[in-house]
């Protein structure tokens, strides 16, 4: 089944983030838990971890694109 990751709000002022970095690739299965990006939002980067299992189909922002809070970034299959 696929799901969307979405952008959380990892703040209370944050509007717009940045991914600085895709930890996981296209094509690849990563665990609960693990960091799929580290996202940078009001100079401080937070690590966005998995929240369940599964494998990564599409991400749908290049890294250093600034998003809004809330926009879907990337496309996983769950497992």
């Amino acid at each position: 089944m696929e799901k969307k990751i979405s952008l959380p709000r990892l703040g209370e002022t944050m509007e717009t983030g940045t991914i600085t970095k895709w930890c996981i690739k296209v094509g690849e299965e990563f665990s609960r838990g693990q960091i799929i990006a580290e996202i940078e939002s009001d100079k401080t980067t937070v690590e966005l971890p998995a929240l369940e299992n599964g494998k990564l189909i599409k991400t749908l922002y290049q890294e250093g694109e600034e998003i809004e809070v809330g926009n879907d970034i990337a496309i996983f299959e769950t497992i």
